[in-house]
């Protein structure tokens, strides 16, 4: 690793092929560290993530429908059934 960043050594694993014991361990430390870090989103990051999903749900229908309108007129001016 980098010396600039010291402190991310421990978690280069790519020096030595470990144990799936020491693997399982560093896991593990990995997960305990992400869940105290985590935090319970609030109600307006819940609206925003619901704002984002109902446009991309609303584009893919968008699309989809364009795709079979296409298909549909081009079977339809070759006379294909």
């Amino acid at each position: 690793m980098s010396k600039s960043y010291p402190k991310y050594d421990k978690y280069d694993t790519q020096k030595k092929k470990l144990s799936l014991y020491s693997r399982m361990g560093i896991f593990f430390q990995n997960t305990k560290r992400i869940v105290k870090i985590a935090n319970k989103p609030g109600r307006k990051e819940y609206f925003t993530i619901f704002k984002i999903c109902a446009i991309g749900i609303a584009l893919l229908g968008v699309v989809s429908y364009v795709i079979q309108l296409i298909f549909t007129v081009i079977n339809s001016a070759l006379g294909i059934a």
